[in-house]
């Protein structure tokens, strides 16, 4: 279905602007085909690697193949634009205008467009600080910071040299906790193995944690989880721990992706994710989606950090992700004095990397408390 969608807008772009182009029978076929390849790029994806998510074309070429994917997209849509101002002349005037210009001008807007938006994409992300108060949150823990990383999506895009500079980037942070919200790769462990190693280098006073998110399922489950604790980071697969501070509590708790369920491993559970957890205390939950926030903050989260919505991405698409994820795609929501933060993403899937308007990220939260007394 998606490569149908996708095949679009390269029929779009072939009738509205290849067809009317004074060049030979010939060079128009080979620009049509050409479009139509960049259109079917999951596709090929699919055909030469055998997995749509984690293609291993080189790290140039994947930057080639988005931009030029993002100038489809962006070229249809000024294509259809100027196709209804035509419409509404013609409405008017009863004459078709002829526009040919105009399209080509339209052409090296969209280029430049797409080009911007891949580079927003494939860059080290830019430290995002916010300071969040939390209820009762106990005076031991105030100032605490917490530093959120996810959906990294190791890969030929996104390799080890971009993986170092994220890294040094966190460690500047003088975090107390460092949470990984899943999705850290696309790819096999043996593939990506060299990509996630410069994770092993990040620096938290109180440890790491991380959880699975989707792509973790589809890129080898089990492999992934011992690579990660190789990187140490503890999984908190349906469990949580409580970090201690001059004798009160911070308990972070964290549930695995829905994904799980399709690939015969453990799904999500909130409550054995919370068993022994006073709810009373302050918790923090590690949800690689958004969609249950509402439901896990009624049962005592007092906030829930997640990825997955990669935060709509650009604009437009960020209210259908918005749709599909139950109202939720980027930023902080507040929900009776509890809170959920959906983080852009760090990285980004190498199969539409583009951005415009949801740029990338590295979440530092810093807690505040609105009572000194513990709970």
């Amino acid at each position: 279905m998606f490569a149908w969608i996708t095949l679009l807008p390269a029929l779009y772009i072939g009738g509205r602007y290849i067809l009317p182009l004074h060049l030979p029978l010939a060079l128009r076929l080979l620009f049509f085909i050409g479009v139509v390849a960049v259109a079917q790029c999951h596709l090929v994806y699919k055909l030469v690697f055998g997995n749509r998510f984690a293609p291993e074309f080189p790290h140039s070429m994947m930057v080639a193949i988005n931009g030029l994917f993002g100038t489809l997209i962006v070229f249809t849509l000024l294509l259809i634009l100027c196709d209804l101002i035509s419409g509404v002349q013609f409405a008017i005037q009863g004459t078709w205008p002829d526009y040919g210009l105009v399209r080509h001008g339209l052409l090296g807007v969209a280029v430049l467009i797409a080009a911007y938006a891949t580079y927003q994409a494939v860059k080290v992300p830019r430290v995002k600080t916010v300071n969040l108060t939390i209820q009762h949150l106990p005076k031991a823990f105030d100032g605490y910071r917490v530093v959120q990383l996810t959906d990294l999506h190791a890969s030929t895009l996104f390799t080890g040299r971009w993986m170092k500079k994220v890294v040094a980037r966190t460690n500047q942070l003088d975090a107390d906790l460092v949470l990984f919200t899943g999705d850290v790769a696309d790819g096999s462990v043996e593939k990506r193995f060299n990509d996630v190693a410069p994770l092993a280098a990040l620096q938290a006073k109180d440890g790491r944690f991380a959880i699975p998110g989707n792509h973790e399922y589809y890129s080898g489950y089990l492999p992934w989880m011992q690579r990660m604790g190789q990187l140490g980071f503890t999984e908190l697969i349906n469990r949580s721990v409580a970090i201690e501070k001059a004798g009160n509590r911070l308990y972070v708790a964290g549930v695995t992706d829905e994904a799980a369920l399709r690939y015969q491993q453990e799904g999500p559970d909130l409550e054995q994710a919370l068993a022994g957890v006073d709810r009373h205390s302050t918790i923090i939950l590690l949800d690689h989606r958004p969609e249950n926030a509402r439901e896990n903050l009624a049962a005592g989260v007092d906030l829930q950090l997640s990825g997955h919505t990669h935060g709509g991405m650009v604009y437009g698409l960020a209210s259908i992700v918005k749709r599909a994820n139950k109202g939720f795609s980027s930023g902080l929501y507040t929900l009776d004095q509890r809170h959920l933060y959906v983080s852009n993403g760090t990285g980004l899937w190498n199969g539409f990397a583009l951005r415009l308007g949801y740029p990338s990220e590295i979440t530092l939260f810093v807690l505040k408390g609105d009572d000194t007394q513990a709970r």
